[in-house]
């Protein structure tokens, strides 16, 4: 059954609300008296009443001070009230108004008017507690995103601050839900003391998951960057000095904060900063400042997967090739095959800027496809193995898995020529994938590398797990080798033990005669980069 809405009626004289009460009787309202409006600002914070029907003149307080009472209180922002008066005087209803009378009816009042009032504004008034309910938090009762974005749009100089409890999520993970919650309930309602006097009028906002606002309207004050840093960071502080106790455990949390002003988008831009702030060093970001980098990389990207695209409709998607040097029998031994697209323009693209956004735009494991074909047709043209990269995209990727083992299958004799590299990525989070994929491949005599090894994921472990056939020393422990010993000590114990294990080893970015000579000392395999050669489409 629908809730009632309930009237409460605010006169001095008995007889003016009992005539009052007659004449909305069958109107299904629950009607509540108030006899001045000291008694009205009570029983509208004890009963809630839906609408205030508000008589001008009465003893102790009059209808004029209880409007404007109760509507300081931030629960009767948006409740009707309509004053029943017998004044006529324009200046008297400009204060009416002013003071947050939404209309008036006259005395004597007639019962229709009344009734189609009241009906109007009880509907009114359930649709703004409708739209209360909806606007906020339930965890911390606090206004919402939705109340956020109202908000901004009736401010005329404003400035937002969002800030989130940082790592958040782990903390979900290491405490339980139930924790944080309670975490962050207690850290709301403490977030006005931590903020500083220069800030204390904003207005705070629960927007999601440990993430708040502080919306301040600054009207005729002008916004001094380096003062709303200074302000930032002294709530940061703030934050990081307190405790917050809970069933006798005491929990510290910090926060990361963006803010944003002088922008139609203010939400919009906060938002993006502090999911820059999560990822960076920085701490506290102004979100004007790196919005337009932001939106310039957006455009580049945009303009690089059209180049993606139009490369795989036009079979741009080409393979250029790098020798690997086998430092023993000074020959060419093996090619690896480097991926490159050709743009509209005939200009030669490096995968350092295309790879990444490759994967973001959906496009990646196309890419592979055609390596993959450039790649097994270049083994038609050499007696030299062919080395082909591959990520956990593409070996997750049913097409790309079909299209290694049917060319596998169909061409036996080229199979033992192929190394497949194993790239440093999210490949080894799950290594039953891997071990599946190498166990497959390796019936067919397919040779297994791993890429990369001894920067990011790589580990001694791994070598053991996977037992590769190649190791590919990370050039960032070979490119600077003679001028830093602790790198030449790193690559020394890697090749001892690949040696003891029997596996191959190949430096890249092989640069010059000096790290060339250096890595033949060591005793590595194979050399590979720019002073072997460079990659060429030989093929």
């Amino acid at each position: 059954m629908e809730d009632k809405l309930s009237i409460l009626i605010v006169d001095d004289l008995i007889d003016n609300r009992l005539a009052i009460k007659i004449a909305l009787k069958k109107e299904g309202y629950y009607l509540y008296e108030a006899s001045d409006g000291r008694e009205a600002l009570k029983k509208s914070i004890e009963l809630m009443p839906d609408v205030i029907l508000m008589d001008g003149m009465m003893p102790i307080m009059d209808g004029y001070e209880a409007t404007k009472a109760i509507r300081s209180l931030e629960e009767f922002k948006r409740t009707p009230i309509l004053m029943i008066t017998a004044l006529s005087e324009k200046d008297d209803k400009i204060k009416a108004l002013n003071y947050g009378v939404n209309d008036f009816i006259s005395k004597p009042f007639d019962k229709h008017e009344l009734i189609a009032r009241c009906k109007s504004y009880a509907n009114l008034s359930k649709i703004n507690k409708q739209y209360i309910l909806s606007s906020k938090n339930h965890s911390t009762n606090l206004p919402n995103k939705s109340a956020l974005m109202d908000d901004i749009k009736l401010c005329e100089n404003p400035i937002l601050v969002l800030f989130k409890i940082k790592d958040y999520e782990v903390l979900e993970e290491f405490y339980s839900e139930e924790v944080v919650d309670k975490i962050e309930q207690e850290f709301a309602k403490m977030v006005h003391t931590l903020t500083p006097e220069n800030c204390k009028e904003a207005i705070l906002y629960h927007t999601s998951d440990g993430e708040f606002a502080l919306l301040n309207d600054k009207k005729d004050i002008k916004i001094i960057l380096s003062e709303v840093y200074a302000t930032c960071t002294e709530f940061q502080n703030n934050v990081r000095d307190v405790q917050i106790l809970l069933d006798d455990y005491e929990y510290e949390i910090n926060i990361d904060i963006s803010f944003a002003y002088n922008t139609k988008q203010l939400f919009e831009y906060s938002r993006i900063g502090l999911s820059h702030v999560m990822k960076g060093k920085s701490n506290i970001i102004f979100s004007n400042e790196i919005v337009e980098h932001v939106h310039k990389e957006a455009a580049k990207n945009i303009k690089m997967i059209k180049t993606i695209k139009n490369a795989l409709d036009k079979n741009k998607v080409v393979s250029y090739y790098q020798p690997l040097f086998n430092n023993r029998t000074k020959e060419i031994e093996k090619y690896e095959s480097l991926v490159r697209i050709i743009d509209e323009a005939s200009n030669i693209i490096s995968p350092f800027f295309f790879l990444d956004i490759a994967k973001k735009g959906r496009y990646y494991t196309s890419i592979t496809k055609c390596v993959l074909n450039n790649s097994f047709k270049a083994l038609e043209g050499t007696t030299k193995d062919i080395s082909i990269n591959l990520s956990a995209l593409d070996i997750e990727d049913k097409q790309v898995y079909s299209q290694i083992i049917k060319f596998l299958k169909s061409n036996k004799d080229y199979a033992h020529r192929i190394v497949f590299e194993l790239l440093e990525d999210e490949l080894f989070n799950d290594s039953n994938i891997v071990t599946g994929f190498i166990g497959e491949i390796k019936k067919f005599g397919v040779q297994i590398a791993i890429d990369d090894f001894g920067a990011g994921y790589s580990n001694f472990e791994r070598l053991i797990d996977f037992q590769p056939d190649i190791i590919k020393i990370d050039g960032s422990l070979i490119k600077n080798i003679h001028e830093n010993s602790f790198n030449r000590h790193v690559v020394e114990t890697i090749q001892s033990f690949a040696t003891k294990i029997g596996v191959k080893t190949v430096a890249e970015f092989v640069s010059s005669k000096e790290i060339f000579d250096i890595i033949n000392e060591i005793g590595i395999d194979y050399s590979q980069g720019y002073y072997i050669d460079e990659p060429k489409d030989i093929f």
